[in-house]
């Protein structure tokens, strides 16, 4: 199989991460409780990756860094953690994925918040302008904001976004589960206040695993309470960090593949990797181009974006062309919504959806090539029809 379906999870993975999740499941017990040698050594490998994790990205403070189950936890634990009052504004950007603009629709319900989004760019993804002039009116409580959109493949430009909300003393919170490993992750920037990230996408690790940074001036009420192996003797969370969100027993076997994906992608150089995902990019998108059954949404080549590619195809639905991909061609694509509702409400295809292709590490040109052959194929098939 051609595999085009990386913003969904990153497929396959460096062979540096299948070994690191095997070698702890074989040579490991659980963290933090016990301190016979096995237990040692599963914390020593949480360690170890929690500063990898937090070298890369560039946070200063190892421990500020919480692993999560998964990016949705992370924004969940992010959102719900906060303390809100009736009337307290959100402002989002106008493509958010779901795993932000459903805990907000719950907080809505259940706490009386409003949610405004602000305007839609066809170059930038967000209006920064309509987003700066929203948090200056309405002086929400928290900005949250994709740092990539899932569905168009727009990269906003996030520095500018925390410059704004920093200088308007407004929390922002960040999507990066579609940025982080692809650029810079923003970190040392202290506009940033809360920062959620997955994983199994770009940062190469296995599903399971997802990541949390808590800026120091932000305490969150964790989403979930119990054994942390420390503090056993008080009945209330312990108040430092990573403990304070970090409940349970942690996903060890995720943690140290991650910590391996993101060695791996250190040594192979995050700006070569974008690189060659954005010439595979730039190479699907001139075909396109010249093709008029179909219409691209998002972006064009360049550095604003990243290897994610949605379009139609005139005459047939996204859903029957990623079928006829997989079965005819065996390339694998995503169509639908891609869980951001929200995305598609803006770009005017919620009621079709979209096709989404997603190039990867581990993807060729020639691979590429392969795509463009098959679409022409089937939307040949099409017109005659």
């Amino acid at each position: 199989m051609i595999y085009f379906d990386n913003a969904a999870t990153t497929h396959p993975k460096p062979e540096e991460v299948y070994r690191a999740q095997d070698t702890y499941l074989r040579d490991s017990a659980n963290p933090g409780r016990g301190v016979h040698r096995l237990a040692v050594e599963s914390a020593r490998k949480i360690y170890a990756a929690r500063i990898e994790a937090a070298s890369f990205l560039g946070i200063k403070d190892p421990e500020r860094l919480v692993f999560t189950g998964g990016c949705t936890q992370s924004l969940n634990m992010a959102l719900k953690g906060l303390a809100w009052r009736p009337g307290d504004v959100v402002v989002t950007s106008p493509l958010e994925h779901n795993s932000v603009m459903r805990p907000l629709r719950q907080l809505e319900g259940r706490c009386g918040i409003k949610l405004v989004a602000a305007a839609y760019s066809e170059e930038e993804g967000v209006d920064l302008r309509d987003l700066e002039s929203k948090i200056g009116q309405y002086r929400p409580r928290l900005c949250a904001v994709s740092h990539a959109s899932n569905v168009t493949g727009h990269l906003i430009d996030l520095p500018a976004v925390a410059e704004i909300c920093c200088r308007l003393s407004v929390p922002l919170l960040v999507d990066a589960a579609q940025a982080a490993g692809v650029v810079p992750s923003g970190l040392d920037h202290p506009g940033i206040s809360l920062w959620a990230a997955s994983g199994h996408k770009s940062l190469l690790g296995p599903p399971g695993v997802g990541l949390l940074y808590v800026a120091p001036e932000i305490e969150l009420e964790p989403l979930v309470a119990g054994g942390t192996g420390s503090r056993s003797e008080n009945l209330d969370m312990p108040e430092f960090y990573p403990d304070h969100l970090e409940s349970g027993t942690l996903a060890g076997p995720a943690i140290a593949a991650l910590g391996a994906g993101i060695a791996w992608l250190r040594a192979a150089g995050p700006d070569k990797v974008r690189q060659h995902e954005l010439s595979l990019t730039g190479k699907f998108l001139d075909w396109a181009a010249t093709e008029p059954a179909v219409r691209l949404y998002g972006p064009p080549s360049g550095a604003g974006r990243t290897a994610i590619v949605s379009f139609a195809v005139a005459g047939i639905t996204a859903d029957r062309v990623a079928d006829l991909l997989d079965r005819d061609f065996g390339i694998a694509v995503r169509a639908g919504l891609h869980c951001a509702a929200s995305a598609h409400e803006t770009l005017g295809t919620a009621a079709t959806g979209l096709v989404r292709a997603s190039f990867g590490p581990f993807n060729t040109p020639a691979e590429v090539d392969q795509l463009c052959a098959a679409l022409s194929r089937i939307t040949a098939g099409a017109a005659r029809r």
